[in-house]
């Protein structure tokens, strides 16, 4: 029996480390097989072991791949394709090109031309581009400032935006190197972030009661917020000093200080904060953080106005 041990994808081709038989026998070999020798690798001359398994998930990712050749197909023209159309343009079956239709008109990606059966790109993606839009318009200025406090402070500084109940860092500009820093993932939770308290504060009474009604509020240490009384006095906090900090409620020895963005109108676009091992901090001073903290969130506030970001 031939058995596979290791396999992945790129650029459209398979490949595969296998073992061979004799007079090869314990030998490795990586073998590349393209998309169209897939089957012809899975005949009665090669048994592999979890070969059903990876032609599932080969199969899966062919899938995908072909969906969004569907997807630029409608984007691409200037007038509503039919089945028929985007069968003959991309060399797919009728059958396959139908399934992938009705799928994505199900998550509303696409939808049928009214008194048709030919289809254009949905509203979803209207939304999704609103989106990175917002996200590109934060994130295009602050970066610059961002570095700059990183240079200065020596400490790692984010980039957050409120996205689906917790803190989603979108950019990172890393200081001077920390294992609790580097180990971070891009979300957090609200109760135990600064970013995610200055989201979650900016919320309704109702939402925020919500919110740990329903125990979304992770108590990472001892120190996290987990109740709503609790979050209302650390709101007031946030209010009357203008940023909020996390001091060791993600995690033991990390500490982190944030301030939120605002756009032009005054509403909510998201949050600058700087992390790093509490002693170091307290070492450099937290007022003076702090107040480079203020500094550079002032320089991006002054441009958003300039530039007249709304969202």
């Amino acid at each position: 029996m031939l058995r596979i041990y290791h396999y992945n994808t790129f650029k459209g081709n398979l490949y595969l480390v296998i073992n061979l038989r004799e007079p090869f026998k314990g030998s490795l070999f990586l073998f590349k097989v393209r998309k169209n020798e897939l089957k012809q690798c899975f005949n009665d001359d090669i048994i592999a072991y979890g070969g059903d398994y990876l032609k599932e998930e080969y199969s899966f990712i062919t899938m995908i791949e072909r969906a969004t050749e569907v997807m630029e197909q409608l984007f691409n023209s200037d007038k509503p394709l039919g089945v028929t159309e985007i069968s003959q343009n991309l060399s797919l079956p009728k059958a396959t090109v139908y399934r992938i239709l009705i799928t994505l008109a199900k998550g509303g990606f696409i939808t049928k031309k009214h008194g048709t059966e030919k289809y254009v790109l949905g509203g979803k993606f209207i939304k999704y581009s609103d989106r990175v839009k917002h996200d590109i318009h934060i994130h295009s200025v602050a970066k610059p400032y961002m570095e700059e406090l990183a240079k200065v402070s020596g400490e790692s500084v984010n980039l957050a935006i409120d996205y689906e109940n917790a803190s989603l860092i979108i950019e990172r500009v890393r200081g001077e190197q920390t294992s609790l820093v580097s180990m971070l993932i891009p979300t957090a939770p609200y109760n135990c972030s600064s970013s995610g308290k200055i989201f979650l504060s900016y919320k309704s009474e109702q939402e925020i009661k919500a919110y740990f009604a329903k125990e979304r509020g992770q108590k990472r240490t001892i120190k996290s917020i987990i109740t709503f009384d609790e979050f209302m006095e650390e709101r007031k906090f946030i209010f009357e000093k203008g940023y909020s900090i996390d001091d060791e409620e993600y995690d033991y020895g990390l500490y982190c200080i944030g301030k939120p963005l605002y756009s032009c109108e005054n509403k909510l676009l998201g949050a600058i904060s700087i992390t790093g091992p509490k002693s170091r901090l307290e070492y450099k001073g937290l007022d003076l953080i702090i107040n480079s903290l203020e500094r550079t969130v002032a320089k991006i506030q002054d441009e958003i106005r300039t530039l007249g970001i709304r969202e």
